[in-house]
């Protein structure tokens, strides 16, 4: 049986048991194309390991890790497998370095410029005035990628200018304001004929149907090479669209400190409008603010 045959049956198997197994099958459509169509039996372990370590974090390793290890698991219980070819957990690894890349103005006003200005295009593809609101929202509010694309159409409130995220982590819910400009652009995006008015998401295709968050993550991908936009020298790393969420962090500090507010202060309420459950998480954007404000930062002791 070849690999993607047995990857396509195990999928199969997960929604007939009412399991919408969204992430695992990009992970294991991610692992067939990194190894190519070989046989079930042909995985070894150095190809899941080469996989594996192509992996951005530690939580990414683990995820990845789980997932395989079940698939596996699954075909070796059925005797399609002669060995076992994923490497065990590696809980006590040395902990990686996870550094973000965070925009300037400039680049992000240099990546706006570079979303072609056509309004329509295929009903099944993901229209440039969407795409371009997407970046907008997710700079804009510091969401996650996933949360943006949950949002249907009566999480916005243009009355109260809020935005509520329904399906924040962990499973709870939060209501934040947007800005003036902000709201007045997702009040745009709303009316244009070019998207069906009576979609359930807020954010969809041209056909109406949700936009799945790879999409988003290859648009981004494009778009930053067009914009020549890199990661610094000696980093394979390059920048993402999950990192429009720290550059909103980041940025958030920046214009505090130049109003003189108390940035430690003030580290909870950022935490509360981003969806962290608790003040560490938050600090972490101080870990990563540009070499520029740390001087700024260091003067107040954080």
């Amino acid at each position: 049986m070849k690999l993607s045959q047995a990857i396509h049956k195990y999928i199969e198997m997960k929604h007939m048991m009412g399991i919408p197994f969204r992430e695992g099958t990009q992970v294991l459509s991610a692992f067939s194309t990194y190894s190519g169509d070989i046989s079930l039996r042909s995985v070894k372990k150095w190809q899941v390991l080469g996989f594996l370590e192509r992996s951005i974090s530690d939580v990414t390793w683990m995820l990845r890790c789980r997932i395989l290890k079940a698939f596996f698991e699954f075909w070796l219980a059925r005797d399609k497998l002669t060995q076992f070819p994923v490497p065990p957990s590696r809980l006590s690894r040395p902990a990686r370095t996870f550094v973000p890349y965070i925009y300037s103005i400039p680049e992000l006003r240099r990546l706006l410029r570079k979303i072609p200005l056509r309004r329509h295009s295929r009903p099944h593809q993901l229209g440039a005035d969407t795409f371009r609101v997407i970046l907008l929202f997710l700079y804009g509010t510091g969401s996650r990628i996933n949360e943006a694309l949950s949002l249907c159409r009566e999480d916005i409130d243009f009355q109260l200018g809020t935005v509520t995220f329904r399906k924040a982590t962990p499973n709870r819910s939060r209501s934040v304001p947007l800005g003036p400009r902000l709201c007045h652009i997702l009040r745009q995006y709303d009316s244009l004929d070019a998207i069906q008015s009576d979609r359930k998401y807020f954010f969809a295709r041209n056909d109406g149907r949700p936009i799945p968050a790879v999409s988003i993550t290859l648009h981004f991908k494009t778009l930053r090479r067009q914009a020549g936009i890199t990661g610094p020298a000696g980093t394979s790393r390059q920048p993402r669209a999950q990192d429009l969420r720290w550059t909103f962090a980041v940025h958030t500090l920046r214009r505090w400190r130049r109003k003189r507010k108390d940035l430690r202060s003030l580290l909870g309420v950022l935490g509360a409008y981003v969806g962290h459950v608790d003040l560490s998480s938050t600090e972490a954007y101080l870990a990563v603010t540009p070499e520029r404000f740390l001087t700024q930062l260091s003067r107040l002791g954080l």
